[in-house]
């Protein structure tokens, strides 16, 4: 959850407020526009994407010197070429206002621009009164993910965190404790897939700050940090594809003329047996989570690994809700909160949020995954 202070705690909770987005144009860490003007925002993030954050929005400049913001060339001030915007959520009410950082965002594509003209009053070429600007944003992930290594590689550090710092340039959170990396890791091309092995054997993916530094979301449910009550609609759904009944684990053997280093765990009872006993196809059938880790180096490690891996991929993740709020910056990917269910008769469950969006200013969309 976003930091916010007790009393937008409490605003949120339970008053009426107004939402007002701003905007700061940033390049090489630098401001070049503060507190613009943002109009028609549509951000959200999800756990299922590699690159969490992406938005939409438009720009408001009227300039008292008739300077343009449309870009024409590299290097121009909205020219998507390295610029950044951090958003921001300005939530007021009476005397009371709180800004809300919602993220660091990279200028993708600039899809649309429009400039407003009036002839100079004593002739003249006409001023530019007021221009803006479509913006197609992306988290940072964006940029790492187009930084692919030229060669395959390995790591340079034997620290976690030192070496997620080196893939991706970025400052780091420490959000989980360091981990020694093995020397026999490998990377391909992708750095961000480079990235989420370095975290995964922490049971960890990788993610980003509203600030934009790197940090670390455990795979493990934590305690609840909040609840869910000003509810205006739930719906559920179910669905089978994540619902896992097998698991192929594969590690690396360090003696490269040994056999293949893999592990099968999989359920042999029950409804989501993979096969009755007769050995004839269940009603479910097999649904297989494959796993592979440079870190496992043994048979033991990946049959233990399988083991702890099966009763995980194997929980009706399948059931999710997707809930309609009162607009809330606070939540984000990740988080556990008790919801308050009106559907039902004000049901209380223990769900994660999987994914937000801000349509714009008037309601929040989460979806949640249930525990049970």
């Amino acid at each position: 959850m976003r930091n916010a202070s007790e009393q937008l705690l409490e605003v949120l909770e339970y008053g009426d407020y107004d939402v007002f987005w701003a905007a700061d144009l940033l390049y090489d860490n630098s401001p070049r526009a503060q507190n613009l003007k943002v109009l028609e925002p549509k951000f959200s993030w999800s756990r299922s994407s590699q690159i969490e954050g992406k938005g939409t929005c438009e720009i408001l400049w009227d300039d008292i010197f008739g300077q343009s913001i449309v870009p024409r060339e590299i290097g121009d001030l909205f020219s998507p070429f390295g610029a950044e915007l951090q958003v921001d959520v300005i939530v007021s009410t009476g005397e009371f206002e709180e800004r809300v950082s919602m993220g660091r965002f990279v200028l993708d594509s600039v899809p649309a621009s429009v400039e407003y003209a009036i002839q100079h009053p004593h002739g003249g070429i006409p001023v530019v009164a007021e221009s803006r600007v479509s913006l197609d944003l992306a988290d940072y992930f964006l940029r790492i993910a187009r930084d692919s290594f030229a060669f395959p590689t390995s790591p340079q550090s034997t620290s976690m965190w030192d070496e997620a710092q080196r893939l991706t340039g970025l400052p780091v959170f420490k959000s989980i404790p360091d981990r020694v990396l093995p020397t026999n890791l490998a990377y391909e091309d992708d750095r961000l897939n480079a990235l989420e092995s370095v975290f995964s054997p922490s049971n960890a993916w990788p993610s980003l700050t509203p600030a934009g530094a790197l940090t670390a979301l455990p795979k493990d449910w934590t305690d609840p940090v909040g609840r869910i009550e000003r509810v205006l609609d739930v719906s559920s759904e179910m669905r089978s594809e994540n619902v896992y009944n097998r698991v192929v684990v594969e590690g690396k053997n360090p003696d490269t003329s040994g056999p293949p280093l893999i592990a099968v765990a999989e359920i042999t009872d029950g409804l989501l047996r993979t096969r009755n006993a007769d050995g004839s196809r269940s009603p479910f059938g097999g649904n297989t989570y494959p796993y592979r880790s440079d870190f496992l180096t043994t048979q033991q490690q990946c049959q233990n690994y399988a083991d702890e891996l099966l009763p995980k991929v194997s929980r009706m993740r399948a059931i999710t809700r997707t809930i309609e709020i009162p607009f809330n910056p606070l939540h984000e990917v990740g988080d556990v909160n008790v919801l308050v269910d009106p559907t039902r008769q004000g049901e209380e469950s223990i769900v994660r949020i999987t994914a937000v969006s801000h349509p714009g200013g008037a309601t929040t969309t989460l979806q949640v995954e249930v525990t049970e």
